[in-house]
């Protein structure tokens, strides 16, 4: 007689783990390391903190087309040319939001070169743009707070411009230099960019496990990130350089 089939019971399905949520990009300003050990579990995903690199690419953008636009519309007044429309601080700003983004994907790239996929450059340096958007606000506030005479070229800058566009625009842009509120905007464009460097340098070695890797993930991207953000306020920071005493 055949013996009976036993039917065989079904493996108990494995038990689900929640997986912990990421650490909010905040984080990474104050431990490095907390935050990346706190990233480790999570599922990696290169977007996960874009919209803190857009909201900071955006506040670049609005803080330096504020600070030019007294140059600009005192040069034109001073020419006799037409004022700049609200389309010339709309393409500042369009063009702050691409540079930003620009940086951080220079990041991402040469911070992988580096430092390994180990280390999840894109999302570290990603949240290292939390550290941008309260030193933007201050640009920005410090620049509507700033006396309108302030931003006025003296009368020997302007007899020495003449009546050229280009000449009283460069002057403008001396005076705007000069003002506390431009030279904020470019220690924050570039020491900023630097600092999102030395942040993500610690959270990298956490991740990959490989300090001098990360040291390499964190200079790898330092220069060329420097050179895009210094493409977008080379007027002026050029026109700081060249003022009298500058």
């Amino acid at each position: 007689m055949a013996r009976p089939r036993t039917r065989q019971r079904p493996p108990d399905p494995l038990p689900q783990v929640d997986e912990p949520p990421a650490p909010w990009p905040t984080e990474l300003l104050t431990g490095p390391r907390l935050f990346a050990r706190a990233l480790a579990p999570t599922t990696p995903v290169l977007w996960r903190y874009l919209g803190v690199v857009v909201l900071s690419s955006v506040l670049s953008g609005v803080a330096y087309a504020l600070v030019v636009r007294h140059a600009t519309t005192w040069a034109a007044t001073t020419a006799g040319t037409p004022v700049p429309s609200i389309l010339n601080a709309l393409i500042d700003v369009l063009g702050g939001t691409f540079l930003g983004v620009l940086t951080a994907v220079l990041m991402w790239g040469l911070g992988t070169l580096g430092a390994g996929r180990a280390a999840r450059p894109a999302e570290v340096y990603g949240a290292s743009f939390a550290l941008l958007p309260p030193l933007w606000l201050l640009v920005i506030v410090w620049t509507l707070l700033t006396p309108a005479a302030a931003w006025i070229p003296g009368a020997a800058a302007t007899q020495a411009a003449g009546t050229a566009l280009p000449e009283l625009q460069v002057a403008g842009l001396r005076a705007a230099a000069g003002t506390q509120a431009g030279q904020l905007l470019l220690l924050v464009t570039l020491l900023g960019t630097a600092a999102q460097c030395a942040l993500a340098v610690p959270a990298l070695a956490t991740l990959n496990g490989k300090p001098g890797r990360a040291v390499l993930g964190g200079l790898l991207p330092l220069v060329p990130a420097l050179l895009v953000q210094f493409v977008g306020i080379a007027p002026l920071a050029i026109a700081a350089l060249n003022r009298p005493g500058g």
